[in-house]
């Protein structure tokens, strides 16, 4: 498997200044960030890795995939200091639009219901969730 990069003394200090910065970041300001994340799986076995780790004493195991592929299942979920949302099912591959209706349908009424509008939503750098319609979406909301 490859590796992730060598961190680089740059990496390490703005990583230092972000993490001074959250101490003081404030027990209140927590309390009001929802983090998301969704997670995409393969159903047809490993997602792309071709190798995997076994004991020496035991047959090597083969993976097969259909010429089609087995199909997929992504989920999205959200949580705070104090609940959460349920995961969420989601149909087929997630694009810009689709990741708004997303947010629309479950995120904004959990957090309307349990903040009005004093949170801070907080997601990972995935494409879907840097594309411009995305961005406008946040701008309005």
């Amino acid at each position: 498997m490859n590796k992730a990069p060598n961190m680089t003394i740059e990496h390490e200090k703005k990583r230092l200044v972000w993490i001074e910065k959250m101490v003081d970041f404030g027990s209140d300001n927590w309390r009001k960030v929802i983090i998301s994340d969704g997670k995409k799986w393969i159903l047809d076995g490993p997602d792309g890795l071709r190798y995997y780790w076994h004991a020496l004493r035991n047959e090597k195991k083969t993976f097969f995939s259909r010429q089609n592929g087995g199909g997929s299942v992504m989920v999205w979920a959200g949580f705070w200091a104090e609940g959460t949302k349920e995961i969420s099912f989601l149909d087929g591959i997630q694009k810009g639009e689709d990741y708004i209706w997303t947010l629309s349908e479950y995120m904004l009424p959990a957090a309307h219901r349990c903040f009005g509008t004093d949170y801070i939503f907080q997601q990972d750098n995935a494409s879907i969730h840097r594309a411009d319609v995305t961005r406008d979406f946040f701008d309005e909301h």
